[in-house]
């Protein structure tokens, strides 16, 4: 999705790739709901929900992650 002049177009299909290769880390085990969300946001993606609700999902897996990595 673009949003300004000059960006790139980015399509679902090459989130649901990023998401998917995500998915087969194994660091994605390590910390508790990580795979939880990347999963409902890989979802979110096949099933055309908004861009806003998928990055949504992928912030909390973000702040999953930060929270996991710093204990």
């Amino acid at each position: 999705m673009a949003d300004e002049a000059g960006d790139e177009e980015i399509t679902p299909t090459e989130i649901a790739e990023a998401i998917r290769d995500c998915l087969e880390l194994s660091e994605v085990d390590d910390v508790a709901n990580v795979r939880r969300y990347l999963g409902e946001a890989l979802d979110a993606v096949s099933d055309g929900m908004p861009a806003d609700f998928v990055a949504m999902t992928l912030y909390a897996a973000l702040g999953a992650l930060r929270e996991g990595s710093s204990n």
